[in-house]
């Protein structure tokens, strides 16, 4: 099913595998747990009790599951999109007054944002790499699944599981709780904070729980190899993110105010987003999990594959977007460029790590064009809804 000349290249490429999703470092714990020996104590391995749990199961059974496990994931991502996709397809059809007057709208069916999720090939790449970041991927779009469809525990549930697995999926539960609060009460906005409020409680209570059955599983050595461990971004090694680079160059003393200031770059746009897209909070998750993928400590080509996916739900903004022209070339060149570069840089010794990180930038920033165009799109459908006499006007900002 999978190559293993193929597999065993993508699995120790830094765009696809880093140590935080890295499948060899999963299996290494494993093996550390088996032996009766805690995988945390030392500096290996970084992933959640959660993986731990299942992998050494899957250990037990030929390798040939572990792949039919990540089809499987990768397949029930495909299926949850799909669906996200009828039900918004239900709402906007349901909506009357969420359409632009005379609007023509291309229908992006079903089937066809599956498709186009699962022959990806940063997804086909992810896979084949076997990249842990899947399973979070698969948390995330059932999250949102389930808030759209107002099953708020569930969603509240997967939000947990998606933030232990990978830490900064725990914003969407400002999107989420958004979605309860329209779903349990459309009435008064006293009655909107109040089951805000509650999700946000809900949400607090199980991250606990799990937190507390992991720490008595492995001991506290387990939130510190994780989620500290992610947020001090301990292991530079070099990937297709932001930190790696800065953070090696910098000097010692400045190390803990930056990296307080890198990671609220990250986080801090959950509430903002949220509440500026609190009518379309299915819009606000897209938008964090793009910026997630962007601003991260330990980014990789899964993330952006996601994002990717998460578009063509949004098919009515497509002629609103002005830079997309520019951001798929950004996005094509800083994903063309990282092999060639680090191979003139590691391998052949001809190049540094400028080289690298130049397609890092061209990488990231492709994808910060993409979100300001995204929203700036969404923020032009809106007015034309509501303003339709102003459909053939410049909108200038002063």
């Amino acid at each position: 099913m999978f190559p293993d000349l193929v597999a065993h290249y993508l699995s120790g490429r830094v765009e696809l595998s880093t140590p935080v999703t890295s499948h060899k470092r999963l299996i290494e714990g494993v093996h550390l747990s088996r032996h009766n020996t805690s995988p945390y104590d030392g500096g290996l391995f970084h992933q959640s009790p959660l993986l731990l749990i299942l992998f050494r199961a899957l250990h037990l059974l030929p390798d040939l599951f572990t792949n039919i496990v990540y089809v499987a994931v990768d397949a029930a991502i495909a299926l949850t999109l799909a669906r996200l996709a009828a039900v918004k397809a239900e709402k906007s059809k349901a909506n009357s007054g969420g359409r632009v007057p005379g609007e023509i709208r291309f229908v992006c069916t079903p089937s066809a944002i599956a498709t186009m999720y699962l022959f990806n090939p940063l997804t086909v790449a992810t896979t084949l790499a076997k990249s842990t970041i899947v399973f979070s991927h698969l948390a995330i779009v059932s999250a949102l699944y389930s808030g759209i469809v107002g099953l708020t525990n569930q969603a509240i549930i997967f939000t947990a599981v998606a933030a232990h697995l990978s830490l900064y999926p725990a914003v969407l539960i400002a999107p989420i709780a958004l979605m309860a609060a329209v779903s349990q009460s459309k009435a008064q906005h006293r009655w909107l904070v109040g089951d805000i409020g509650l999700t946000l409680a809900k949400f607090a209570l199980v991250a606990g729980a799990l937190h507390y059955v992991f720490a008595a599983m492995f001991g506290t050595q387990y939130f510190m190899a994780t989620v500290d461990f992610t947020l001090r971004a301990a292991d530079l090694q070099p990937n297709v993110g932001l930190f790696w680079y800065f953070f090696i160059e910098i000097f010692d003393e400045f190390r803990p105010f930056f990296f307080v200031v890198f990671q609220l770059t990250a986080l801090a746009f959950a509430v903002p987003v949220s509440w500026r897209f609190r009518d379309d909070p299915l819009f606000a998750g897209t938008m964090l999990v793009g910026i997630i993928s962007a601003l991260k400590s330990y980014p990789s080509w899964g993330d952006l594959s996601l994002f990717l996916g998460l578009l063509p739900l949004f098919e009515e903004l497509a002629k609103y977007l002005q830079y997309s022209f520019l951001s798929a070339n950004l996005l094509m060149y800083g994903v063309g460029l990282a092999p060639v570069f680090w191979h003139l840089w590691i391998e052949l010794g001809t190049g540094n790590a400028n080289f690298f990180y130049a397609a890092t930038l061209v990488y990231v920033f492709g994808q910060i064009t993409l979100l300001f165009d995204l929203g700036g799109a969404k923020l032009r459908r809106e007015l034309d809804i509501h303003h339709p006499e102003t459909r053939t006007r410049t909108v200038i900002q002063e």
